[in-house]
């Protein structure tokens, strides 16, 4: 029997059926054929490419908003609503009418220095030892190493167990599509890591313990059942032990991220906080998950309903650059047509003056 995704030959049916169930490649290859069959807009799976074809131009769906343009726009309304939260969680004190522009800036001020406090104490990723790495990494498992994006779990990691929180390094990825990481050294002084070499010397050095114990006993476990299989001379256990001492080797050789780096740079540009001021928004937030006993969804829940609730005939976060002003200046301002509407102006000003 032959695959007809890689031509690859089989001399039995268990084997050439545990290979259709099991061999990533040729799965891939049957997962895009068949998506080449669906409906772009019902996703509705056609026999042929001719029938698709026919389908898709008489499709009832063919107007409606896609998936992805929903998410798209669904992305930018978060996006804005992140940086509106960013401002309130800031916690500024009540400025009143009467206050003038010298107390304003002495509050600016004294932001300015409690932001800067805050930073200082991130500490540099310098500072992480191999103790410290191999402890952060203890639950590393062999089904991590033998995932096909082991380099993205093994991003995911550094980020979760090495820089959050707020007694963690400091590490920003500043541009996202040229991959620009910047740390802090022993000084504080920010400093450019090009293509995360720093970084992925320090977590590799820490992590190749671990990663080396799993594989070697993985391999010599793998070997002892080729030895077996060609003792009691059956092929289809041989070609399964080499196949799966194949898939381990090539596994344990990508995760080495000091010579191929490209999933784990890729993974990190796109899950680090991209300024000093998104990294303290985010472990703030997750301070008050852990205060409140609560989950980053529900954390976040709260705060939609806080932004989107009315005031008058507008929402919260509709009215937050007005109230941004009042905060910064004492001076009432809002829509077009506030001012002769009395009960709106004192409803605007309560809203103002709320933290």
């Amino acid at each position: 029997m032959k695959c007809e995704y890689c031509k690859k030959e089989f001399s039995s049916t268990s084997s050439y059926n545990r290979h259709l169930r099991e061999a990533k490649k040729c799965l891939a290859i049957r997962e895009e054929i068949r998506l080449e069959k669906n409906c772009t807009f019902c996703h509705k799976e056609l026999s042929n490419k001719q029938n698709l074809t026919v389908h898709m131009k008489k499709c009832k769906y063919k107007n409606t908003p896609t998936l992805s343009s929903t998410v798209s726009q669904l992305q930018k309304e978060v996006d804005t609503l992140k940086e509106t939260l960013k401002e309130n969680l800031k916690a500024p004190a009540t400025i009143t009418i009467n206050q003038t522009n010298q107390t304003n800036q002495t509050n600016q001020t004294n932001n300015q220095t409690n932001n800067q406090t805050n930073h200082n104490n991130y500490g540099s990723i310098l500072n992480l030892t191999q103790t410290a790495l191999q402890e952060s990494f203890k639950n590393y498992s062999l089904k991590d190493l033998l995932s096909t994006d082991n380099q993205k779990m093994l991003a995911d990691m550094t980020i979760k167990k090495c820089l959050s929180g707020p007694d963690q390094p400091m590490y920003i990825c500043k541009d996202r599509a040229r991959h620009k990481f910047f740390y802090t050294d022993e000084e504080n002084e920010e400093k450019e890591d090009p293509n995360a070499i720093v970084l992925r010397t320090l977590v590799y050095n820490g992590v190749k313990p671990i990663l080396a114990k799993l594989y070697a006993e993985k391999i010599v476990a793998l070997n002892a059942e080729l030895a077996r299989s060609r003792r009691i001379d059956s092929s289809d256990m041989t070609m399964n032990a080499h196949e799966d001492i194949k898939e381990l080797k090539d596994a344990y050789a990508k995760i080495n991220i000091l010579k191929n780096s490209d999933d784990y740079i890729a993974q990190l540009s796109k899950c680090l906080p991209s300024s000093i001021k998104d990294r303290l928004y985010q472990d703030h937030l997750d301070q008050l998950c852990e205060l409140n006993g609560d989950d980053f969804d529900d954390a976040l829940e709260r705060e939609i309903k806080r932004q989107t609730r009315m005031i008058g005939d507008y929402t919260a976060s509709e009215l937050g650059k007005w109230k941004r002003l009042y905060k910064e200046t004492g001076k009432i301002c809002g829509p077009k047509g506030f001012d002769s509407d009395k009960e709106f102006q004192e409803k605007l000003l309560e809203f103002y003056s709320t933290f």
